[in-house]
């Protein structure tokens, strides 16, 4: 009987098959599909130990769709999760998770925690590597079924054991799942250097919005320059960039295509809106790294490719090379309740720009700057200060005998990333460019009459993580 049924499942893959493949005679799909019903009629009749039939063959077809890291076979289980997602009302934890996660890797980073969300009242920190969600351990796990264990309905549980930095053990960390506000945005004004920062760790319904309003602001007081903090942003709503992009391009300006394999358009993305009037005096500096992805490396790439190529923005990117995910994923139901996640095209960015694989190349390129080591600390601390040595005369008017026990009290995140910001080597050297680039403006107008010319004036007047030559004297 079961050998009847293996048969007429095979018979039922064949005809689709043989419609689509008849011109690929290099490989032998028949051939395969019988030595796949051998191989199950053997594990049938002779294997020891007890197989689950439906957990094989969903393995086995997974094996055959994991050709990209984004395409994948959905089971019955993990269809009915997405559906239930797309339709329903869900509830999560409020991290951002990284897009790279690997199947056999052992843990997977948090990137960032939602302000005020579930994990960030739980105390999850960014920077805490989660190796088991309850009882599953993260190694074996896509990121596609990470997201579908660490959703669920309100006020359930979810326990996240983590590894953190200068804990030598694994933390236990219970977090309640509940609403999670899709909006990531912090903005700030640095008077001394008259410039406008906003920060958007992901796309949502409200970044045009907050996009615009932060501009308006620059524009009224007069701003020398706005900063666009696109780190760590995974992506979000896709329809947000193109609304973003449509603040500084001309209406019916071409933002994004898909090419399917064959080069054909599938579609194509443009401008909506009338943009609005950004001095030229007035740069943008678009902050990206690793982790900048999807939606928020196409709104930097666009914004740059017109900034080269037209010469339309006084846009620069500053920072690290972005993740490069420029791959479309559609959902296409199969038999048995189950579905394939397929890659079907590629994003192009205009001009005929492609970032899969390779993202969006900064104009100023960065590397992260690690703070000092606890091991270097307690080095400057105790040997590298005259006050540290034994016996060292100490100023009178402090009395060095007197400690503070106090326990510090917890601060906010809001408080935390303003600590942050005001040490960040990216918006640090941001700033410092948006300076040059005026005095540049008031000194040289004419080397700074293009945004070719702007850049070309700005990297040869500032060393911004270049090598410097030293020539010998001799004295």
């Amino acid at each position: 009987m079961k050998k009847f049924l293996l048969c007429a499942v095979l018979s039922v893959l064949h005809v689709p098959l043989q419609a689509e493949l008849n011109e690929k005679k290099a490989f032998d799909y028949d051939s395969w599909l019988h030595t796949l019903g051998e191989v199950i009629n053997i594990f049938e009749s002779r294997y020891y130990g007890k197989i689950d039939p439906e957990e094989a063959m969903s393995e086995a077809i997974k094996g055959y769709a994991s050709q990209d890291p984004h395409t994948m076979f959905l089971d019955a289980k993990s269809c009915k999760d997405l559906q239930e997602k797309m339709m329903g009302e869900f509830f999560g934890i409020g991290i951002v998770l990284p897009g790279d996660k690997k199947k056999d890797e052992e843990f997977f980073p948090v990137i960032e925690t939602v302000p005020g969300g579930p994990s960030d009242k739980a105390g999850m920190k960014p920077g805490d590597k989660v190796i088991q969600i309850d009882d599953d351990l993260v190694k074996g796990l896509e990121i596609d079924e990470i997201m579908s264990r660490l959703k669920g309905e309100k006020n359930t549980e979810v326990t996240l054991t983590v590894l953190r930095e200068k804990y030598p053990e694994s933390l236990k960390i219970i977090v309640t799942r509940d609403i999670v506000k899709d909006e990531m945005a912090l903005a700030y004004y640095f008077p001394e250097h008259q410039v406008h920062y906003l920060l958007l760790a992901i796309f949502s319904e409200k970044s045009a919005i907050n996009v615009e309003k932060i501009i308006q602001m620059a524009i009224k007081n007069n701003s020398k320059g706005i900063i666009l903090d696109l780190r760590n942003n995974t992506g979000g709503l896709f329809d947000s960039a193109i609304d973003i992009a449509g603040l500084f391009l001309p209406k019916g300006t071409p933002v994004v295509s898909i090419k399917e394999r064959d080069g054909k358009v599938a579609g194509q993305w443009k401008t909506t809106r009338s943009p609005l009037s950004i001095p030229k005096e007035m740069p943008i500096f678009i902050l990206v790294n690793n982790y900048t992805a999807s939606a928020s490396e196409i709104l930097a790439g666009t914004l740059q490719v017109y900034a080269e190529k037209k010469n339309m923005l006084q846009v620069f990117v500053v920072g690290d090379e972005t993740f490069g995910k420029g791959s479309v994923q559609e959902v296409i139901p199969v038999s048995n309740e189950s579905a394939i996640k397929l890659t079907t095209g590629l994003y192009f960015l205009p001009f005929d720009t492609s970032i899969q694989g390779k993202g969006v190349t900064p104009d100023f390129k960065l590397e992260y700057r690690s703070p000092p080591t606890e091991t270097m600390k307690w080095m400057t601390t105790s040997y590298g200060k005259e006050s540290a040595l034994k016996g060292s005369i100490k100023p009178k008017d402090h009395d060095y005998s007197k400690t503070d026990d106090t326990k510090e009290k917890e601060k906010s995140w809001k408080e935390k990333r303003r600590e942050i910001l005001s040490q960040d080597y990216f918006i640090q050297n941001s700033i410092n460019l948006i300076g040059l680039y005026h005095t540049g403006q008031a000194a040289f107008p004419k080397k700074l009459s293009s945004r070719t010319n702007a850049l070309k004036f700005l990297k040869e007047n500032y060393a911004i993580d270049t090598k410097i030559e030293a020539e010998e004297i001799k004295l």
